[in-house]
């Protein structure tokens, strides 16, 4: 039965805040998201929760922020939380009173643009727990996994561990577990392919457990070496508030260099590391 305190609006929210994170069905969301291994409460419940019929608990919401894997000051987060604390309260004027001396003063960040808020929900595809388990799990699977899902063609084990220069036995066991976790399909002639052509991956970074293979990815990046093409750097004194909004800019940057990206092969195309980093250095 709905509770009464239970508005629509949080559960339109959460909606909108999913098809914006690029999750475009409750069951994408909440099993590329690790489904029980994630979440404290069932699909089911999940479910109940968008249709506006239950209410997360602080701990259950926590985790559902977490999934959704936008930054705080975007603006999806902010209406999603600020909805959800008034029917935490029990909606109605009691929890406007509360909930508005202590947002009115805080200023939204600027608006995601179109084309980058089109291409997280058509162009980008979340990957799953156990895909990125298994890419992450050694630099052959990373390696090929990211050959694969940036190329159009499909690849024999042999010629895809040449063009990688890794050995070929160490790539057919790679490219096997990526076929085993669904990232990979694998023809009747014996030749790899990503699942989803065409697409970019977005890993699922923030979830617990995940952060000690990103570290291992990032050694993966370091250890080829690559040289330079670019670097700007500015220094700035700034607060923690202007700073947040344009942290949210500069991932908006970032995410653009897709726009640059090829599947296919060109002359002298290779991969590019695009890194924006912002760190405070002392108070002052």
């Amino acid at each position: 039965m709905k509770k009464k305190n239970i508005s629509g609006v949080f559960a339109a929210n959460l909606v909108k805040a999913r098809a914006s994170a690029g999750f475009d069905t409750p069951y994408k969301f909440y099993h590329k998201n690790g489904g029980k291994r994630h979440f404290p409460f069932t699909f089911f419940h999940y479910t109940r929760v968008e249709k506006a019929l239950a209410l997360p608990g602080p701990e259950s919401m926590r985790s559902i922020l977490i999934a959704l894997r936008l930054m705080p000051s975007q603006g999806e987060m902010r209406e999603l939380i600020r909805s959800y604390l008034k029917d935490l309260l029990g909606g109605g004027s009691t929890a406007d009173d509360m909930l508005n001396p202590l947002l009115s003063g805080v200023q939204a960040a600027a608006p995601q643009a179109d084309d980058m808020r089109w291409m997280r929900q058509h162009v980008f595809v979340h990957m799953s727990v156990d895909e990125f388990m298994a890419v992450s799990a050694g630099e052959e699977a990373y390696w090929c996994a990211e050959a694969l899902c940036s190329d159009n063609s499909a690849w024999r084990a042999p010629e895809l561990a040449q063009k990688l220069n890794i050995s070929s036995a160490k790539a057919e066991k790679a490219l096997e577990s990526l076929v085993k976790c669904g990232l990979v399909i694998k023809d009747r002639s014996g030749k790899y392919q990503c699942r989803h052509e065409g697409k970019f991956f977005m890993y699922p970074g923030r979830l617990e457990g995940m952060g000690q293979r990103l570290g291992a990815i990032k050694g993966f990046w370091e250890k080829s070496r690559g040289k330079q093409l670019f670097e700007r750097q500015i220094l700035v004194r700034s607060d923690p508030g202007a700073m947040a909004n344009y942290k949210l800019a500069l991932s908006y940057s970032v995410d653009a260099s897709h726009a640059y990206a090829t599947h296919t092969s060109t002359t002298g195309s290779g991969f590019y590391l695009v890194r924006a980093e912002i760190k405070e250095l002392k108070k002052f």
